[in-house]
């Protein structure tokens, strides 16, 4: 009982985190595009801007377990697909109807249609038909995910494409084989999920014994995932480049990141009713967040000119959060 608890509270803990460092990664790159470099601002949101880098990565190790701990075997293919498109996608084309007409303003229909499926929309749309491609995959690697080679061929899978991509080759935006929304990129992230999710007795009591070398790999990390800053090539002139979530870095990070959580039990409390309270609305969260922060850029640049500095950064933070808070609230409630 103690581990199932400590396994729910867990994937709480680390969606709450993640919705937040998804709204901290949007606005540090907001400042980061406006302010100058070398100034304090640039390097405070430098910095943000890679600790929030887990944030994607444990989203979908988050969705690999939630998937696995609840998946029923008996149930059939298309009872299983239609349950879960069913929990995503309709609030995604709602959500994606409201970007089109409050902000890209794009009535080309066609067009329109075409981002929809492809999550070009908006930049944060891609996550939901990366995860829709995860949800139409995983019946069919369920029964592997248990199994250690197909945590190390997952893993291999994925740091190929790191690896080649962030050290070897120049990729444009239109080759959509070694771009971010090919899931071959997030698949080991998926693969530990359902690993975690199917072997957690095991797993979380083993994190617990060895809490202490677990939390020195996750410093370790950190130090890794701020290299870049340390070394100076945040001033490289390419900040897509040297932030992005697709390098190596950011593997070994947000892998850290997951299993330093995971090897801590929790109790329930204030701060975990605030936590789950965080949780649950993650997905609409999400959804809006960035709508939010652009529109609140646009305000802001109109009436201050410059949203290059912490003023903004604080303020964009809060407004941001606390307004996806209460939108999604009032969909709830609607």
């Amino acid at each position: 009982m103690d581990i199932i608890k400590k396994r729910i509270l867990g994937m709480d803990i680390i969606r709450a985190f993640s919705i937040i460092a998804v709204i901290s990664l949007h606005v540090s790159a907001t400042v980061l595009y406006r302010c100058r470099p070398y100034s304090a601002t640039y390097n405070v949101s430098f910095i943000l801007n890679q600790l929030s880098r887990f944030c994607v990565p444990a989203f979908i190790v988050i969705s690999g377990m939630g998937l696995t701990v609840n998946y029923k075997k008996g149930e059939s293919y298309s009872e299983f697909i239609v349950k879960r498109f069913l929990r995503v996608v309709p609030q995604y084309i709602v959500w994606c109807v409201i970007y089109i007409l409050l902000i890209t303003r794009n009535f080309d229909i066609h067009e329109d249609i075409n981002n929809i499926i492809y999550g070009n929309v908006f930049y944060h749309f891609y996550y939901v038909p990366l995860i829709i491609e995860f949800y139409i995959l995983f019946p069919f690697i369920y029964r592997f995910m248990d199994k250690k080679w197909w945590i190390f061929f997952s893993f291999t899978i994925t740091a190929f494409f790191l690896v080649y991509t962030y050290y070897f080759k120049i990729a444009s935006p239109d080759e959509w084989f070694w771009n971010k929304k090919n899931l071959l990129y997030w698949i080991f992230y998926f693969s530990l999920g359902g690993y975690m999710g199917r072997n957690i007795d095991v797993i979380s009591e083993k994190l617990n014994r060895h809490r202490f070398f677990i939390s020195a790999l996750f410093l370790i990390s950190v130090f890794v995932v701020i290299y870049g800053f340390i070394e100076g090539k945040q001033f490289s002139g390419n900040v897509d480049y040297t932030t992005t979530f697709q390098r190596p870095a950011v593997l070994f990070y947000s892998t850290a990141f997951i299993l330093f959580i995971f090897s801590f039990k929790f109790q329930k409390g204030l701060i975990m009713k605030i936590v789950r309270y965080i949780s649950d609305m993650s997905y609409d969260i999400y959804l809006v967040q960035a709508g939010i922060l652009y529109i609140y850029t646009q305000y802001y640049i109109n009436k201050y000119v410059d949203a290059g500095n912490l003023d903004f950064e604080i303020n964009a933070f809060l407004i941001t959060l606390f307004g996806s808070i209460a939108l999604s609230k009032l969909k709830k409630i609607l």
